[in-house]
């Protein structure tokens, strides 16, 4: 039995990494889409899931960094890359 979940996941689909230019937009485009996602869930998805999976203390860095108030240093790409769910080509792709 498919759940809401399963179906949403097959019908929305995640931002494609190759098509931007601005890795702002992605990660603005990549946050929406995990809202989408979770939409249905109790408390949603937030920034603070992000940091979480990113391993990052600050709950809303991402925020920040999309907003443009905060720059992506090395360390940081790396633990985004991992939130991203990221292959390995994306990864090299997302710390050029």
């Amino acid at each position: 039995m498919q759940t809401n979940f399963d179906f949403l996941k097959a019908t929305v689909k995640p931002p494609k990494l190759q098509t931007y230019t601005d890795y702002r937009e992605y990660l603005q485009d990549f946050y929406q889409y995990k809202k989408k996602l979770f939409k249905n869930e109790i408390r949603g998805y937030t920034y603070a899931h992000f940091s979480a999976a990113a391993n990052i203390k600050s709950p809303n860095y991402l925020k920040l960094i999309i907003d443009g108030k905060r720059n992506l240093s090395k360390e940081m790409i790396q633990k985004f890359s991992r939130a991203l769910e990221l292959n390995k080509e994306d990864s090299l792709e997302f710390k050029a």
